[in-house]
């Protein structure tokens, strides 16, 4: 195909990433759905605002959180939403009920959202490549007379406007096979070379040439006998925003990139962009809208006219460019390689994948913390987690996990440590509600009382409390003792105990030590430019910290915030820094 286009000619474009992680995204809001009881709102069936707000957070997307703050929903969580859905994830009510005779809108009364496990289990041990397949399949296959490329810009990347839906209904549009339509362009579009810049009227152009019913069959089939309006009558083009418009003419010479044209430039800002498939470029002449509208317009950004006051709506070759990547063609090509993980002595774990890797991500945040997710993500390994791990399930070997994920044994140190690190999981098994019993005379208890003896004279018991007024009532005179979270309390002098002589000893062997201690601080950058912009400063300054470029951070020691400060206030005219903390 001669489609190339030289970087030259999009240089003045508009050109267009997205930043966003649908892959990820998709697990998080999953695991929030899975851990808490979710109820959708009554009249519009959509997530409650605090549920949008804690996604948002937990996502940590600037933009989501920025629309969140603006109008308190997400046009990009109402779609992970939506795929979780399509996807069988989770079920929830769609159809909804009439609570009246004079309803007209449907309600949702009680509906909360189910977590289907078994099938979110069975996705995750699909391999990456089926895992993209299946979310490439959810997208391409949905229908609806109105969501759509032609009348829909709910997807939350889209920005071009769309036709009036009036009568979508109708006509030709039910005809039209969009999963075969999108499958189509995707085919066609790993034909491409990666990288490359290409002119959407130039593929839209060898698309007429070459396959020109891809869409819109060439024999159509309307199911109402009164249908008289040809083959683009459902395609209504105005002059005004909002005019009721003229069907385009199917005779026009340029008809066919009049509607099919159309629809390929919002394609392919549709799924290929949310799947980071490709980058697009805007003609400059129309500006993105940043600010939010109307909750009809559902948040999401559109093309609006800036100069032309001329132009014709829905707006027409306004995509001009595109250009795909690597990731896109290894997904066509069926060449998804299985992630790479590598566990490093310095207890990080770095995760290379050319997608987001969910079965080995969901294996390892379950010992690990992530620390920075981009290219490679990278976790280290958190003590605290493996002991909870191990605590939950006493057959689970930690290093075997880490090792048939890494496909390699894990350093020497690392597993010294994990073995220390599950001998101290072993040594404590926390009984709520329980309590210890200690005796040294033979005591037979009422049965359900005795739950394991763990030393002679020493007894694990359920209901201490209960247990406790049956031995006063025995007139035993026991001694209670409620020790809280912090420490253990000493047995009363005079009180015959096995604890007793042991806190004796260990007070006699305790030796008086004083530490000093010094807090240091760690600031975390948003960007590389702007970290290494601030250490230039602090090198001049001759303030001292520590630089870490790898995850954009220096650390200093606290005594030395006030003078960071007055560096910072020097950076105001520039940038308006706030510092949050991290947990």
């Amino acid at each position: 195909m001669n489609l190339m286009m030289s970087i030259n000619d999009v240089k003045d474009l508009d050109i267009v990433s997205n930043s966003r992680e649908l892959r990820r995204d998709l697990h998080v809001f999953v695991n929030y759905i899975r851990e808490r009881e979710v109820k959708r709102t009554y009249r519009s069936n959509e997530l409650q605002k605090a549920d949008i707000k804690r996604l948002a957070k937990l996502i940590g997307d600037p933009e989501t959180q920025e629309e969140v703050r603006a109008i308190g929903g997400s046009l990009w969580i109402d779609f992970i939403d939506h795929l979780a859905l399509l996807l069988g994830f989770i079920y929830y009510d769609t159809e909804g009920e009439y609570m009246g005779y004079t309803s007209t809108e449907p309600s949702y009364p009680d509906n909360h959202i189910e977590f289907r496990e078994e099938t979110y289990r069975e996705f995750l041990h699909y391999s990456a490549q089926e895992q993209e397949e299946r979310i490439l399949n959810a997208l391409t296959g949905r229908y609806d007379h109105f969501d759509n490329e032609f009348f829909s810009n709910t997807c939350p990347l889209s920005v071009l406007n769309t036709f009036d839906r009036s009568g979508c209904a109708t006509g030709v549009i039910p005809s039209i096979r969009f999963d075969k339509a999108r499958r189509y362009l995707l085919d066609l579009l790993k034909e491409c070379n990666s990288g490359v810049w290409y002119s959407t009227a130039s593929f839209i152009r060898n698309i007429k040439e070459e396959h020109p019913f891809f869409l819109i069959p060439k024999d159509i089939k309307v199911k109402e006998r009164w249908w008289n309006k040809g083959r683009y009558g459902n395609f209504r083009e105005s002059k005004e925003r909002w005019g009721p418009g003229e069907p385009v003419n199917e005779d026009d010479p340029d008809a066919f990139e009049r509607v099919e044209g159309r629809y390929i430039e919002r394609f392919l800002e549709n799924i290929p962009l949310i799947m980071r498939y490709v980058d697009v470029a805007y003609d400059k002449a129309y500006e993105r809208r940043k600010k939010y509208q109307s909750r009809y317009e559902r948040h999401g950004g559109i093309l609006v006219l800036n100069k032309d006051k001329k132009q014709i709506n829905p707006s027409l070759n306004q995509l001009k460019a595109f250009r795909i990547n690597e990731r896109f063609l290894r997904v066509m090509k069926k060449q998804i390689q299985k992630p790479k993980v590598t566990v490093l002595p310095t207890f990080e774990i770095h995760v290379e994948s050319d997608i987001y890797p969910a079965n080995v991500m969901a294996q390892l945040t379950r010992f690990a913390d992530v620390i920075t997710d981009d290219v490679t993500i990278t976790l280290k390994l958190n003590k605290n987690k493996v002991a909870a791990q191990l605590i939950e399930d006493e057959e689970l070997n930690v290093i075997s996990v880490l090792e048939e994920l890494a496909g390699k044994k894990l350093p020497q140190n690392i597993e010294t440590d994990l073995n220390e690190w599950t001998t101290h999981a072993e040594m404590f098994t926390v009984f709520d509600g329980f309590g210890l019993l200690e005796c040294a005379e033979s005591l037979k208890l009422p049965a359900g009382f005795s739950v394991e003896s763990i030393a002679p004279d020493i007894t694990i018991v359920r209901q201490p409390s209960k247990l406790y007024s049956w031995l006063e009532d025995s007139e035993l005179v026991p001694l209670l003792l409620n020790h809280p979270d912090s420490s253990f309390l000493m047995p009363k002098k005079g009180a015959r105990s096995i604890f007793s002589t042991i806190f004796r000893d260990i007070e006699k062997r305790k030796k008086r030590v004083n530490l000093k201690r010094k807090y240091s601080v760690t600031l975390q950058f948003p960007s590389k430019e702007l970290l290494m912009g601030i250490a230039k400063e602090l090198k001049a300054a001759k303030f001292p910290f520590v630089l870490e470029e790898r995850t954009n951070s220096i650390t200093f020691t606290k005594s030395k915030e006030p003078e960071l400060e007055e560096i910072f206030k020097a950076r105001e005219k520039e940038y308006l820094i706030k510092i949050e903390d991290m947990n």
